[in-house]
């Protein structure tokens, strides 16, 4: 792609799984440590935090899954060769309990890497849940995927 001087963006889904909610499949980190890699409800654990509509959302705010996030993205970077990422969710990523935080751990981990902190950062500012709309609320360094001008577009 690069010869044909075209930028390559990969699409990354890092705010759920296709392990869906508590009925759903175990297939990966369900398995591993359920209760570290997912955010379960503070009510009844049996049941998933649900911000993306898929039954579950990763918990992004521990070291070790941002890091596995981190890592990841480093390597599409540095062995991919990789351009940029557009988030799906991103809102997800950067929530505290219950609400969306614009001074979160995320952000300054993906800003502090030297290596991720220098390609495109598109991100799909919502989620879900409520105060989950976040267009224009993205640190500087974030292009943000306006969905209300791609359904006007679509309309006419």
């Amino acid at each position: 792609m690069h010869k044909a001087g075209i930028e390559v963006i990969l699409d990354v889904v890092y705010n759920h799984t296709a392990e869906g909610n508590h009925l759903g499949p175990t297939l990966s980190f369900k398995g591993l440590d359920n209760i570290s890699y997912y955010r379960l409800s503070q009510q009844d654990p049996c049941y998933y935090m649900d911000y993306t509509g898929t039954g579950n959302i990763m918990n992004a705010r521990l070291p070790f899954v941002s890091g596995l996030i981190m890592d990841s993205l480093r390597y599409w970077i540095t062995e991919m060769h990789v351009d940029g990422f557009r988030f799906d969710l991103a809102s997800a990523l950067v929530r505290t309990l219950h609400e969306t935080d614009t001074l979160s751990a995320f952000f300054s981990i993906i800003h502090q890497d030297p290596i991720i902190s220098q390609v495109k950062l598109i991100a799909e500012p919502w989620d879900i849940g409520s105060d989950g709309y976040m267009v224009g609320q993205f640190p500087g360094g974030w292009a943000e995927w306006n969905g209300k001008y791609r359904d006007c577009v679509r309309d006419y």
